[in-house]
């Protein structure tokens, strides 16, 4: 990818310390989503019968943003981890 994930008029409307803020909180949304539908598909591979849909249910979801553009601006938010909040069922 070559274009930046945001646009520098956007940017320049927050400070830099509001502009990580903003971005760890998606982030931490994000992975809370992703847990979720992790949850879900190991929920929906319990109630089949045979062979499970979702053999693994992580495999193929979880993504990273690590080589792009705006990545060394976020370095310290964009951390793989557990999310800071949970989606209960």
């Amino acid at each position: 990818m070559s274009e930046p994930m945001y646009d520098d008029a956007t940017l320049e409307y927050f400070k830099e310390e509001q502009r990580k803020d903003l971005v760890g909180q998606i982030w931490q949304y994000v992975l809370s989503l992703e847990e979720y539908i992790i949850r879900l598909r190991n929920q929906v591979n319990s109630l089949s019968e045979g062979q499970p849909p979702f053999p693994d249910p992580a495999s193929d979801y979880t993504l990273s943003f690590y080589d792009h553009p705006a990545y060394p601006e976020f370095e310290e938010v964009l951390m793989d981890g557990e999310p800071f909040s949970k989606i209960e069922d």
